[in-house]
């Protein structure tokens, strides 16, 4: 029989995630991301998980407009030095973590499951 660890998370290890998570949506906040100037991110930090050693940070984020995720992606990793840099001066840790930034798709699953809802075949089980 195979057990799976399951992880508890602490008070530090919850402090952690979300003071990363407030200082990174600080500095997409201000938008002064040293990558070409005609590209604004109007981006929401949606959540960010640590790994267990605190060492590693995946920030999944959200794009208000429709760009493409990985011309998102792409632009967040090339400024990936400067957001790091900036969040050491808002948060205070012997070791930053190192970011790496997904783009959050469960607002894309809502407006699935909602549209499923509201086709006929699904209103017609409802009436019965």
């Amino acid at each position: 029989m195979i057990l799976k660890k399951k992880f508890n998370q602490s008070n530090r290890h919850f402090k952690v995630t979300e003071n990363i998570k407030k200082s990174i949506s600080e500095i997409l906040l201000k938008n002064n991301l040293p990558i070409d100037p005609s590209f604004n991110l109007p981006l929401t930090v949606i959540e960010v998980k640590m790994s267990e050693d605190i060492r590693t940070a995946y920030v999944y984020v959200s794009s208000h407009d429709d760009l493409e995720d990985h011309l998102v992606i792409n632009r967040l990793k090339e400024s990936t030095y400067y957001i790091a840099k900036e969040m050491s001066k808002i948060v205070s840790m012997k070791f930053l973590p190192k970011l790496i930034f997904r783009i959050d798709s469960t607002s894309e699953n809502y407006e699935k499951i909602s549209q499923i809802l509201k086709s006929e075949k699904v209103q017609q089980d409802l009436k019965k």
